[in-house]
């Protein structure tokens, strides 16, 4: 049901960009991701960089996508083949990722599922999944682990949850801190120890995505943005979180983009160039404003639905497939 290389891609377009891959739909349609109670992989802390991200997949049928993205949504319903793409309301995750390596983490999808026909998919996939049973802390939940590999799975009607990690025990670890913060009245077992500032009540719409930065990922990311934009390398440099969320129309969307950064890191001038390169040529941005909420600096934007992926493709940063660690 999952592969190792199938959930690294996945893990990746959902964290680093992928977020934009919810398209178009309407204006009627959209609805807020929730925004509350969210797992976060620092809760078990394998690396120094967390992302946590959230989006409703139901729009994804109504506009292309870039070819990496388009690939990744290929593999997982071919893989998937007992969870259909209506069957979702939306998909969250967070992973921990070492430099350009997801280290562990935990994604789910909520919605309306056959837990039978998932089950049984389980038990035949090549990684030999076994059921562990049901935990105290949610008794509906089937749990499985792969016999080999750092994957485990948590089944209810209503979520399907997979866990990552460098062992299986990692893995399981995951798994039990994203079912804590998804019990009602259960509190957290462990406290992460991500910081984001004030993203998470800032950003919200059809899909949101925020990251808690490391420095090994942060000059990664900075080294790759130099090649494209010096402004872009400067805000990414000076970030110690960054953040965005967008929310789909069927003519226009709307962005918002937060980096969470310290008053004097951040120039106001560096800002209003990188603005300035997103606002210039064809498929650009429009409507930009620009706002300082404490040391999170705020930019808003609109764009042409359908020109949603050109008038990012400039800024984007080249980059290999994230590895997977194991040991």
């Amino acid at each position: 049901m999952v592969s190792r290389r199938s959930l690294a891609r996945n893990a990746l377009a959902l964290v680093c960009g992928g977020f934009l891959s919810t398209g178009v739909g309407t204006a009627t349609q959209s609805r807020s991701i929730p925004t509350t109670g969210w797992y976060d992989a620092s809760a078990v802390a394998d690396a120094a960089t967390t992302a946590v991200a959230a989006a409703d997949p139901a729009v994804v049928e109504s506009v292309g996508v870039p070819d990496p993205i388009e690939s990744v949504l290929t593999d997982a319903r071919a893989r998937a083949r007992s969870v259909s793409l209506g069957d979702v309301e939306y998909v969250r995750g967070s992973v921990a990722i070492d430099g350009t390596t997801i280290a562990g983490g935990c994604a789910a999808a909520v919605g309306s599922f056959d837990t039978q026909a998932v089950e049984a998919e389980l038990r035949d996939h090549e990684r030999g999944f076994t059921s562990v049973g049901s935990r105290r802390r949610r008794d509906d939940a089937e749990q499985f682990v792969a016999t080999d590999d750092p994957y485990a799975v948590a089944l209810e009607s209503s979520t399907l949850r997979v866990g990552y990690g460098r062992t299986r025990a990692r893995a399981m670890k995951h798994l039990d801190a994203a079912l804590a913060d998804d019990s009602r009245g259960q509190p957290r077992t462990r406290t992460p120890t991500a910081s984001y500032g004030s993203l998470p009540s800032l950003l919200n719409g059809d899909a949101v995505a925020y990251a808690d930065l490391g420095p090994k990922t942060r000059a990664f990311l900075t080294e790759r943005a130099a090649d494209r934009s010096e402004s872009l390398a400067a805000v990414v440099e000076a970030a110690s979180a960054i953040g965005c969320s967008l929310r789909v129309g069927s003519a226009r969307s709307r962005l918002r983009y937060g980096i969470v950064t310290g008053p004097s890191r951040l120039s106001r001038e560096t800002i209003d160039a990188l603005v300035d390169e997103a606002t210039t040529g064809d498929h650009a941005l429009t409507e930009p404003t620009i706002h300082r909420s404490g040391r999170t600096v705020v930019v808003d934007a609109a764009v042409e639905t359908p020109s949603l992926w050109a008038a990012h493709e400039q800024f984007a940063v080249d980059s290999p497939q994230p590895s997977m660690s194991a040991d």
